[in-house]
């Protein structure tokens, strides 16, 4: 146990305790990781291998905010960087968006739509593996200007947040879905047929970089081009896609991926014009 618990802490550790099992756990233990980095807002979701993340708990009062977690929910997840990180890494870890973010991803207009809009200044979460393809994501943000998370404390206490945790998620399997949701699977293989009707494969995989928020070098240190040819693929992909920034290559990934039926196959952007 962290030896700097304060007492209001250590009541909420208590209150976590006595409510593994119960409806109000999930709340509770969120506030509890919240409190030991300083955040002023918490979302807790399940992240799986094949299905969409399911949000938890939060404890987000605004309209737009809620809004803008709705739309990370339901598609625009698959460019999240921690969820990212999932998909490739297991281990229980307390994370700062600096650690798995690409290097340009704070000027990507993914970070300007669910960070900014969030009213966030800083960010830790702690990733908890519950199966083999599941985990539970504690992402936690500051608001208050010059702010930072500070997560060395609920680094300490991880091993104590994990026991809780894996009492009361003995096993951690998606919600079941109502036929409204769209299937992880669905979107990772709609991710990676955006734009194929009209770019080349290698367009399309530094297409798929640019969305995730890499720069221009680190789409070359990828692979093994220089920034130049990569800024002239960029263009390129931008003219066939009839864009001019990443803003509006971003609108048009999302909103192609709504407008697609979860059973469709193909490039997303042949359902833009449909109805």
């Amino acid at each position: 146990m962290p030896a700097t618990l304060t007492d209001n802490e250590l009541e909420e550790l208590g209150a976590c305790v006595a409510s593994i099992g119960t409806p109000d756990f999930p709340r509770l233990i969120s506030h509890f990781c919240a409190s030991l980095c300083h955040a002023d807002t918490v979302f807790l979701s399940a992240f799986f291998d094949d299905q969409r993340p399911v949000g938890l708990y939060g404890n987000h009062t605004d309209d737009s905010q809620k809004a803008s977690l709705e739309l990370y929910l339901d598609v625009a997840y698959v460019l999240d960087p921690f969820y990212l990180l999932f998909r490739e890494k297991r281990g229980d870890q307390v994370l700062s968006l600096d650690d798995v973010a690409p290097d340009d991803f704070k000027q990507s207009e993914y970070y300007a739509k669910f960070f900014r809009e969030m009213a966030l200044t800083d960010e830790c979460g702690l990733m908890l593996h519950i199966e083999d393809d599941a985990a539970l994501f504690f992402s936690m943000g500051t608001q208050a200007k010059g702010a930072r998370a500070d997560p060395t404390r609920l680094n300490s206490a991880k091993p104590l947040i994990s026991a809780l945790v894996r009492r009361h998620w003995t096993r951690l399997t998606p919600a079941n879905t109502d036929g409204s949701g769209r299937l992880s699977a669905h979107i990772h293989t709609a991710f990676e047929a955006f734009g194929a009707s009209v770019l080349s494969p290698r367009e399309g995989d530094i297409l798929r970089m640019i969305l995730q928020g890499h720069s221009s070098k680190s789409i070359a240190a990828h692979f093994n081009n220089s920034p130049e040819t990569i800024k002239v693929h960029r263009k390129r992909i931008y003219t066939k896609l009839s864009v001019t920034s990443q803003g509006e290559l971003l609108s048009m990934f999302l909103a192609a991926l709504a407008k697609m039926p979860p059973t469709a196959e193909g490039d997303p952007l042949q359902f833009l014009d449909a109805g």
